[in-house]
């Protein structure tokens, strides 16, 4: 009897194996169809653009002038802002009550110092 269970388990042995194989053969496979690279960005369209140097300069001077203009305008905004807050200031006693105004109006001075160094910067 023993003879003929033998060659079952030598052939379950062999199947299990070859199974077992296969299944982490397919594990692994997987694995690596999942690694696929990212799609490459599409271009960038041009947008009316010829790509002629002069246009793009007059382009750059146009966006420097409209900086420009917004920053002296920022800039006259600070100034205004400052003098109201300085005759404030001259007016009320800081010692004995300090002025909700006088924090807004820091606040705003503190937003406009921001905006300018932003408009600064480019």
């Amino acid at each position: 009897m023993t003879r003929f269970y033998v060659p079952l388990r030598r052939d379950f042995l062999k199947y299990l194996g070859l199974a077992s194989s296969f299944a982490i053969g397919a594990s692994v496979f997987a694995r690596q169809a999942r690694r696929k690279f990212p799609e490459p960005p599409t271009p960038a369209e041009q947008s009316g653009r010829t790509g002629q140097p002069g246009d793009l300069q007059s382009a750059q001077r146009a966006q420097l002038k409209l900086n420009e203009k917004e920053f002296r305008e920022s800039l006259a905004n600070l100034y205004e802002r400052v003098s109201e807050l300085k005759q404030d200031m001259e007016t009320t006693r800081t010692a004995e009550v300090f002025s909700l105004k006088v924090y807004k109006q820091t606040g705003e001075i503190e937003h406009l110092a921001k905006k300018l160094r932003s408009l600064a910067k480019m």
